[in-house]
């Protein structure tokens, strides 16, 4: 089985601001990153199609497979912020983030959720899937995400998971061979 997990692109958001599961529409560069994706997958047979019902992935998901029925799943939500969200990262006090970012795995922000939570959803939606038993699948969704599913098939440290570079649009594929083999491939950062 094959796990093709594809970034949203860039949301139309002023930089700097916190936005985890905020329903942002996306910016004026979408068409010509929706191409490049485009080009990267169009000889892969997906079987299913899966993706965040926030409309920065959902009309991506869109846009990729306009011929295939999506499949819309809460779990494939970006991590939630809670009271953070929509607030520019400058504005957050600073000791209210090094508080969460020293134990981010196990402690989230104000009403929000912590990354073991996000990881719990990740591992629920995996489970699910594998008993469908399709081949190919197409996860859009965001980089939160991504990272839960990379740092469970690479074994990364939940410390270190953030050292990774996902950019808007970033594919990962991930090959599952045998529940004790599996491949990671970064197709575009």
């Amino acid at each position: 089985m094959e796990l093709w997990l594809i970034r949203h692109t860039k949301p139309k958001v002023d930089k700097g601001i916190c936005y985890g599961q905020l329903d942002l529409d996306v910016d004026t560069t979408f068409t010509d990153e929706v191409a490049q994706i485009k080009d990267i997958l169009k000889f892969i047979d997906i079987s299913q199609v899966y993706s965040s019902p926030l409309m920065r992935c959902s009309k991506l998901a869109k846009a990729l497979f306009p011929k295939r029925e999506i499949k819309y799943d809460k779990r494939l939500m970006e991590l939630n912020f809670g009271t953070w969200e929509g607030k520019d990262w400058s504005n957050i006090p600073l000791v209210d983030i090094d508080t969460w970012s020293e134990n981010f795995y196990d402690k989230a922000p104000p009403e929000g959720e912590s990354f073991q939570a996000l990881v719990n959803r990740i591992e629920s939606f995996e489970s699910e899937v594998n008993a469908k038993g399709h081949e190919n699948l197409a996860i859009v969704t965001h980089a939160g995400v991504i990272r839960a599913f990379v740092m469970k098939y690479l074994n990364i440290p939940a410390d270190k998971i953030f050292s990774l570079q996902l950019n808007y649009g970033a594919i990962v594929k991930i090959t599952i061979h045998t529940e004790s083999f599996q491949q990671v491939e970064f197709i575009k950062g």
